[in-house]
């Protein structure tokens, strides 16, 4: 054998070799290449996208949690505002009735304090009528008893 032969068989079945691979396994390799690229350029995309969209989303979850407690703290002012007034107005309906019944309490002690004077005077009339009989030793008249009761009263 010779060499010249064997390197011109070994050329022959390298290109062969070359354009079989050309021909049925790089086009389809290259293609598998390009569309696995692809797949890996819109999964990185896709990614990036997605992580904007979580970004924009904890952006408008932290604007919204701020808007609720806003809102929560407006509701807790409102209601300490209405229970204020609340209290408020109890307090000066009670002061109200507060006075009403100590005025009332006063009337009626006067109107007691009145009639025992009045109770007093009599008694203390009666007892002075009796005094008086009991020295004079006779009986006055009615009448006349009535009379200087009545100007005694007002002496007094």
């Amino acid at each position: 054998m010779n060499v010249t032969a064997t390197l011109f068989g070994q050329m022959i079945t390298f290109i062969i070799f070359v354009w079989f691979i050309k021909q049925f396994l790089w086009e389809p390799l290259t293609s598998a290449m390009d569309e696995r690229s692809k797949k890996i350029a819109d999964g990185l995309a896709s990614a990036e996208l997605g992580k904007k969209k979580m970004e924009e989303a904890a952006s408008e979850y932290e604007k919204t949690l701020k808007d609720a407690k806003n809102k929560a703290s407006d509701v807790l002012n409102q209601a300490q505002q209405q229970s204020n007034t609340i209290v408020e107005d109890a307090r000066a309906k009670a002061k109200i009735e507060a006075n009403k019944i100590l005025e009332s309490a006063n009337q009626q002690i006067e109107q007691e304090s009145n009639i025992a004077k009045e109770s007093l005077k009599k008694e203390l009339s009666n007892l002075s009528l009796q005094c008086a009989e009991k020295i004079i030793g006779k009986e006055i008249d009615k009448k006349k008893h009535d009379e200087i009761i009545q100007k005694a009263l007002k002496d007094l």
